[in-house]
């Protein structure tokens, strides 16, 4: 496939993930909140172009490394569609996300 033909779609969990990442941030300082966001779509337009270049780490979930924050995006890829389930801070319990995954 061509690149930039993949839709992303953030599960309500990877939604909620980011919302208190971010609010967290925000809390201590704005710019670092705004330099996480952008780190976040970065990473997201990233994810949307190659989405196959990065690892698989659990039953075909995918993993993405941010840069510059201890963060990873967790997704799966099926058809043109790229499901984020997971934006996830390194030193979580990484059961709570792999609970997210379906059979």
């Amino acid at each position: 496939m061509k690149e930039g033909q993949y839709n992303i779609e953030l599960s309500e969990e990877a939604e909620n993930d980011f919302e208190n990442s971010y609010q967290y941030y925000f809390s201590d300082s704005p710019k670092v909140a705004n330099a996480f966001f952008q780190s976040v779509n970065t990473s997201l337009a990233t994810i949307r172009s190659t989405p196959f270049s990065f690892p698989v780490v659990h039953k075909g979930l995918r993993k993405y490394t941010i840069k510059k924050f201890p963060f990873i995006i967790y997704y799966q890829v099926s058809n043109n569609s790229i499901k984020v389930l997971a934006i996830f801070h390194t030193s979580r319990d990484p059961r709570i996300w792999k609970k997210r995954v379906k059979e």
